[in-house]
Parts: structure tokens; sequence; C-alpha cells
């Protein structure tokens, strides 16, 4: 027998157990996110693969930038950081960010979890050999100020390639046959 319970909260973040509602998010669930000719937001933290917090406006200021988000739990997300790196191939009129956005290892268990995390891009980037900059960003997807409701994401990879005064020149979800035109 199906039993059905009386409408309430569902539970789902690690702070308080609720979804955040469509108000708490900027008056919708999945906000849009950002698009082509927007100012790409740099008031999120991101650290360096040593866990050390850095600055995002000193990363991409003055730069014409790609930051492929990814998860590290997903082979997809980290394939695609190697697609990109081989297109890419050093070019000097764009710079390669790798980013992080999900908190694993032992931190999960009480540790630090950026520090975890940044260990675990380092093993990515020796393991896949990857030259470009990795960095962790966390991120709660249900928490209304989190990174992917900032940023509008819902899908890992995301990359977004940011022109160098700071305006999103396009947004790709997934992935893509890159090639030098569209990075």
């Amino acid at each position: 027998m199906l039993a059905l319970s009386a409408p309430g909260s569902v539970l789902a973040d690690s702070v308080d157990g609720i979804f955040p509602t469509a108000d708490e998010v900027g008056g919708e669930v999945f906000p849009q996110g950002l698009k082509a000719g927007d100012v790409f937001p740099t008031d999120w933290d991101i650290y360096d693969d040593h866990g050390k917090k850095t600055n995002v406006s000193k990363l991409i200021k003055g730069k014409r930038t790609v930051l492929a988000f990814f998860i590290s739990a997903v082979p997809v997300s980290v394939d695609e950081l190697k697609k990109l790196e081989k297109v890419h191939n050093g070019s000097s009129k764009t710079q390669l960010l790798f980013v992080n956005t999900d908190l694993v290892g032992t931190g999960l268990l009480g540790g630090n979890r950026v520090e975890e995390t940044a260990h675990t891009v380092r093993v990515i980037q020796r393991e896949e050999k990857l030259k470009n900059p990795m960095f962790v960003a966390p991120n709660d997807a249900l928490d209304p100020a989190g990174l992917s409701n900032k940023l509008g994401f819902r899908g890992l990879p995301t990359v977004y390639v940011v022109d160098a005064k700071g305006r999103v020149e396009n947004v790709y979800v997934g992935p893509q046959n890159w090639s030098e035109t569209n990075i």
C-alpha cells in the first residue's frame, strides 16, 4: 500500500534540511543564469589548488578568460577539461581556468573540505596531465546564495567565456565539440 503524507517541507540541504523557495532564489526555482553580454560576477569564494583563498576579480581582470566549472566525481566533467586544454593549447590571447565546484574527500567527515578538495584537484591535474590552473569554488546548490544560483548553472561542466572587460561572451553547458572558434 502506498502511503501519502500531507504537503510540507521536503528535506534537502545540509544546513536546515529544507529546499529554498522560489522567492529565496530570486523568484525562480532555477534562475535563468548568465548569458552573453552579462557582467560576470566575481563576488564569490575561490581557492587555489592548495586551498589558499584568492580573488576571482584579480584572476580575470583585463584578461579574456575561459572558466570551466566541473565536478570531480563525474568522469565526463573531468574529460571536458582535457578536451578544452587540447584545443586551448596555451593560447596567449585567452587564459583557461578550471574550477571544481563540489566539496569532496574526508572533509565530508568533518575535515577541512576546501583543503581536501584542493588535494583532489591536484590529483586530477597530475593523473590527467592537465597544465592549466585549477581552483576550488565551494557550492551549495540548495543555498539561494550558492554559486550555482549566483551564476545560474544547473549542469556540470558549465563553461563561461568572459571577455577582458568582464562580460560574458558565451556559456556552454555539458560536453561540447570544442574548437578554436568557440573558445
